[in-house]
């Protein structure tokens, strides 16, 4: 699911540029009278979807949104929304619209235009271009035009959205999808606070997340990351000095929740695995701050004496860590990785 967006070889780097001179587009995003005058619906569209940006940070799907948002504000048919990694040389597809079939592997590996859009910081308008090689791409795309431009987070390159229809897409509209990408730019910082802000779920009467609950906010918490550059953390304890036959009454009690609690924020969710582990999410938490806590939730289950004696406690007591983006962006690999530490 990844783009390369910064090719290392010479020849590719020089035909990148060439296609930001081609196509790259010369206007800044500045609204004028007469772009007023001539796109008024347009116009219309893009206040509407200024409003609405405030309630994607309680959506569960906020690129999907403004993806959506984007793409009518044009009339377009297609449209991908690609995140910048960690690793400054790839994109990950964030969400797509209009691909029936998915979106083709083509361009999950080899996209040239959003490459070139990242590199420049600038929009790239192309229609029925003469080079073979865009020429397959927009096939692979579905469209014959399709306009890209960037969104940067905190001043860096960190997304690109790239929009695709049967007709030619021109100059204003590509100037008015950039002038949108500015007030998302401007919003993201918002967004983040108004997704962490929602309501943490009920943990019921035992004290622990429900796990289709705990699932939810995890993958939220995900994406939060995504939108707002912090870390979040996951961890794993597993009890397993308990005895098998009283596993299930010694992890409901309420002192072993206690003992958990007191080391961790009210914003920090524990639920129970199947297996009987648990698993404690820590939003906004990086690896470092991720092992303080760990060790604290370590110090307090063995010195609370709730799972037993110390010197049996201590040696079966296991908590494993994996922190979003280093040990992985989705909620499978950072659970493979918690798995591979036990």
């Amino acid at each position: 699911m990844t783009i390369k967006s910064q090719p290392q070889d010479g020849l590719r780097v020089a035909s990148q540029e060439d296609l930001v001179v081609r196509y790259g587009l010369r206007r800044p995003p500045e609204l004028t009278p007469e772009i007023a005058s001539r796109r008024w619906r347009e116009l219309n569209r893009l206040i509407q979807a200024c409003m609405v940006l405030h309630e994607v940070g309680r959506d569960r799907r906020p690129f999907q949104r403004l993806l959506r948002s984007a793409a009518t504000l044009v009339g377009a048919s297609r449209g991908i929304f690609l995140v910048r990694c960690d690793n400054e040389s790839a994109l990950e597809l964030a969400a797509s619209s209009g691909f029936v079939k998915g979106v083709p592997e083509r361009l999950r590996c080899a996209n040239e235009q959003a490459a070139a859009t990242l590199k420049s910081g600038k929009p790239i308008l192309v229609c029925r271009p003469r080079e073979a090689r865009l020429q397959e791409e927009l096939r692979w795309m579905g469209e014959p035009s399709c306009v890209s431009f960037p969104i940067l987070r905190e001043g860096q390159s960190w997304g690109v959205v790239q929009l695709m229809k049967g007709q030619d897409f021109t100059e204003d509209e590509a100037v008015l999808l950039w002038m949108f990408a500015l007030v998302v730019e401007d919003a993201l910082p918002s967004l983040v606070r108004t997704a962490r802000a929602s309501e943490i779920p009920d943990a019921g009467s035992t004290g622990f997340i429900s796990p289709v609950a705990f699932e939810a906010k995890l993958d939220w918490e995900l994406e939060c990351v995504l939108w707002g550059g912090r870390s979040c953390t996951l961890l794993r304890i597993s009890l397993a000095a308990k005895r098998a036959e009283s596993s299930s009454d010694v992890l409901h009690q309420s002192g072993v929740l206690r003992a958990i609690r007191q080391c961790v924020r009210p914003t920090d969710l524990v639920s129970c695995e199947s297996s009987g582990d648990l698993l404690v999410l820590l939003p906004e938490t990086n690896a470092a701050e991720g092992q303080q806590a760990a060790q604290k939730i370590r110090r307090s289950l063995v010195q609370s004496r709730v799972l037993g004696e110390e010197h049996a406690v201590v040696p079966s007591l296991r908590i494993a860590q994996a922190t979003c983006p280093e040990q992985g962006r989705r909620r499978e690999e950072l659970l493979r990785s918690l798995d591979s530490q036990t």
